[in-house]
């Protein structure tokens, strides 16, 4: 969240020009070419501005400015020394919120060293935040993906990637939100700009070169003995990760057009380099990478979990069991009929039961003719819940830096379309009409049937039974 915005943030401290949509600049700058008309598109859409702003939490009001613009030079003892590619800020009566702007297009990287003057020089002129954009990912833009330095008090600094940006646009796009024709017209130019090869925008496309020795190394006899949660092999894994599971939310975002997010406990919010630390913890723990994701009115989130020593990728979820019905078949069949277009052959189901974390699992498949095959003879009662699983066994495409992507950026899509659309959670039904009552309306009691056994699922509907063996 962006700290209280500051009244007095120094009206004359920034020369620059507004940012303009068609920029007049040199060839190679594609990366004040990029921002520039950027920059246009947030000042000239409010929609568009207010979408990326509230992300880091700025509202703009209906009577707010918003205002961008390039070519900075900042007043004081550093005027002339640094140039910020651009500046946002937005105004109100009683407010002003200033935030500077560091761009970096295709593989640049962001420098360390000047993040850190831009943050000093924010600060010396009262400004509020820094914000980077190039092609790194960040869970959420509080995220820094490379700074990790202590940032000053009232200084924040966030990052977008150019990919969530495109996402955002998109988004407003298909959901008709943009207010006025010429709106969407910008808006739509800015996509097909971005959305081009030459402007530079690129996904994460592999993992890091020490990824293939350290599976290698995994699965080759060393095992979980060659992790070591501090070791940059392990800790560079983790982060590259973090930049594909990102990547991953916004290809999931754009293709059911509804935001996707990224599941993160409270403490790795509050501090990405826990979220690091505690992600290699798992690794050198279980030789596993995980992450989770929520889409929209789903049953429940998405689960993905990387595996090193099998060399394989699971995507999962879980749904409770419907409590209506009496046996575990019934619950069953509940389960297999949101699923009977589901024909994918790495599917399986995973039965969990009362009072214990055994669990028992067979292919979807195998279920289908054989209902039984998840039975569990020490538990009378019935299943309390389901796990969909699809599990991949990737072999040596596992170990490679791109195939690794590329195998997860099927799976995870592959799964949602057999599954995670198509399951529904469980809600109990109405309560029905009394027929005995002796008050009941005449219409209301000729619309209530004698029985509810018309009812799939009512709890008085016969259902076969499951006899589990002794």
């Amino acid at each position: 969240m962006a700290k209280k915005q500051s009244k007095d943030t120094g009206e004359k401290a920034h020369l620059g020009e507004p940012a303009r949509l068609f920029p007049v600049l040199a060839e190679n700058s594609r990366e004040g070419r990029a921002l520039s008309i950027l920059l246009s598109c947030i000042a000239a859409v409010p929609d568009f501005g207010r979408t990326l702003l509230a992300q880091i939490g700025v509202r703009l009001h209906s009577r707010g400015r918003l205002e961008t613009f390039t070519e900075v030079a900042m007043s004081g003892r550093d005027k002339g020394s640094l140039r910020p590619d651009g500046l946002i800020a937005v105004t109100s009566s009683s407010s002003a919120w200033r935030a500077l702007v560091e761009a970096k297009i295709r593989n640049a990287k962001l420098d360390n060293q000047q993040i850190k003057s831009y943050v000093d020089l924010a600060k010396a002129n009262n400004y509020n935040a820094v914000i980077t954009i190039s092609n790194d990912f960040a869970a959420i833009p509080s995220h820094h993906p490379t700074y990790t330095d202590r940032l000053p008090t009232h200084v924040d600094l966030f990052h977008f990637s150019w990919t969530s940006i495109l996402t955002h646009a998109k988004l407003l796009l298909n959901a008709d939100e943009l207010s006025g024709s010429a709106h969407r017209f910008l808006i739509s130019e800015l996509v097909r700009f971005l959305d081009h090869p030459s402007s530079g925008l690129r996904r994460f496309d592999h993992m890091p070169d020490t990824w293939k020795p350290l599976v290698t190394s995994v699965t080759a006899g060393a095992g979980l003995a060659s992790l070591h949660k501090e070791a940059p092999h392990v800790t560079d894994a983790v982060a590259s990760w973090h930049q594909e599971t990102r990547d991953l939310a916004l290809q999931l975002t754009g293709l059911v057009s509804s935001p996707v997010a990224m599941k993160l406990p409270r403490t790795h919010v509050s501090d990405p380099q826990r979220r690091i630390m505690d992600d290699a913890d798992a690794l050198c723990a279980a030789a596993q990478l995980r992450a989770e994701y929520t889409v929209p009115n789903a049953a429940g989130p998405i689960e993905v979990t990387a595996d090193l020593r099998g060399r394989s990728l699971i995507v999962a979820m879980k749904v409770d069991a419907p409590e209506d019905r009496v046996s575990t078949k019934a619950r069953l069949n509940w389960l297999l009929r949101q699923l009977q277009k589901s024909a994918h052959d790495d599917l399986h189901v995973v039965a969990h039961w009362p009072r214990t974390k055994a669990t028992t699992q067979a292919p979807l498949a195998e279920i289908r003719e054989h209902p039984g095959a998840l039975d569990f003879p020490a538990r009378p009662n019935p299943a309390t819940a389901f796990t969909v699983r699809m599990v991949r066994q990737v072999g040596a495409r596992f170990a490679g830096s791109r195939s690794f992507i590329r195998e997860i950026e099927d799976i995870v899509p592959a799964f949602y379309a057999q599954v995670g659309q198509r399951l529904k959670v469980w809600q109990p039904p109405p309560p029905k009409l009394n027929p005995a009552r002796q008050d009941m309306p005449a219409a209301a009691r000729e619309a209530t049937p004698s029985d509810s056994s018309d009812s799939d699922s009512s709890p008085s509907a016969p259902e076969p039974e499951v006899h589990h063996s002794s």
